[in-house]
């Protein structure tokens, strides 16, 4: 760990209570989680607050090493309401772990003794510490989002983990059974000529999501229904099929092409559980993904405009990831051109990621699979 020069860093022996503030998506949420252990290694008797958005929220709602969770609302008011909150608290160190200008000013105001973010975060000048760049910091230039938020805890005096950091999330056994109820239910009402369902009714099933918030991210309902055909067919293990809201019809029209049943409506709680009964998980780079990572599930991610090398799950579980190039990478020497053919659709209004072919997902799922069964 290198400093270019002496910082005033918190006394770690004397702090009672820890600030984390971790706005906007699933994914970073989930990929925060190693902090906590971190934080929990270092000092057991160590309070953890966290601060997150209702959408995230839920995953860390009885989290063993969450002490207090507090659900940041977006109105004008409901800032206010939680700058006194946060003042009331009297933390000794808050942790900006989301660089947008919200989470800089919410840590600004939070009154805490100490208030640290890395110098590259929108005005990050009203921070306390302002800590280099986590290459810096590491002394390497590719890092995962992961290591990438536990650099900033190690920076500020927190030892970086002994083993392979690993991601934690828990399962609720309210959402456990509410889930099976789900499945039985859709099962029950299943007219069409769809095979397996007393395999899935006893989870013997993979979690298919062809959902993404963007575009750039979502492979074709094509491809997966092909893969979840493949699943069925090759494997015998059938697909259900998931989407957030907003996105119900493309999971219905996937489960229709395949054959496979689509069950929406979940909430987060309810999705984690249904992929953590799950036997392997197909589906985009987004938060169910990472979601799978976290417990541990076989998986395959088609990547789009996002860099693998920064967002691949973290899991020591089987994963192959298809697309999604990295700059550098199968012959891609300029990160001005990978961004550009990630981002931006071509003539006909097509995404990189949907020129991946199906039989590459398909090979990698095989391969994944292959490797599960042969750690068992």
């Amino acid at each position: 760990m290198r400093r270019d020069r002496a910082i005033n860093l918190p006394d770690w022996s004397a702090a009672r209570k820890v600030l984390l503030i971790r706005l906007r998506s699933i994914g970073d949420t989930v990929l925060m989680t190693p902090c906590l252990a971190a934080l929990k290694a270092l000092r057991a008797d160590l309070e953890i607050n966290v601060v997150s958005e209702p959408l995230a929220a839920p995953l860390l709602e009885d989290h063993p090493l969450v002490d207090h969770l507090i659900v940041a609302d977006k109105s004008l008011g409901g800032r206010a309401r939680l700058v006194r909150k946060l003042r009331r608290e009297r933390y000794d160190v808050a942790f900006n772990l989301h660089g947008g200008t919200t989470a800089t000013w919410l840590a600004r105001f939070a009154g805490a003794k100490c208030t640290i973010g890395y110098k590259s975060y929108r005005h990050s000048q009203r921070l306390d510490l302002r800590a280099p760049n986590a290459e810096v910091i590491l002394g390497r230039t590719q890092l995962h989002t992961v290591e990438q938020q536990l650099a900033l805890l190690h920076w500020a005096g927190v030892p970086w983990p002994p083993q392979q950091p690993q991601l934690s999330l828990r399962v609720s056994s309210h959402a456990e059974s509410r889930v099976r109820e789900k499945l039985n239910a859709a099962c029950a009402a299943q007219t069409s000529n769809l095979g397996y369902i007393d395999d899935i009714a006893r989870g013997h099933f993979a979690v298919v999501a062809p959902a993404a918030a963007f575009e750039s991210k979502r492979w074709t309902a094509a491809g997966f229904a092909e893969v979840a055909q493949h699943l069925r067919d090759h494997w015998r293990l059938p697909s259900v099929v998931i989407a957030g809201p907003g996105q119900e019809q493309l999971a219905s029209a996937v489960a229709a092409q395949a054959g496979a049943l689509a069950l929406v409506g979940l909430t987060l709680k309810e999705l984690l559980a249904l992929i953590n009964q799950s036997r392997a998980f197909v589906g985009n780079d987004s938060g169910p993904m990472h979601m799978a990572a976290a417990l541990r599930r076989p998986l395959v991610a088609v990547f789009g405009s996002s860099n693998p090398a920064v967002w691949h799950p973290w899991t020591d579980s089987p994963y192959q990831i298809v697309g999604g190039q990295e700059p550098g990478a199968g012959g891609q020497t300029d990160p001005a051109r990978w961004q550009k053919d990630t981002n931006t659709p071509d003539a006909d209004g097509d995404f990189a990621i949907r020129r991946a072919p199906a039989s590459e997902v398909i090979a990698a799922v095989d391969g994944v699979l292959k490797l599960a069964l042969a750690a068992r």
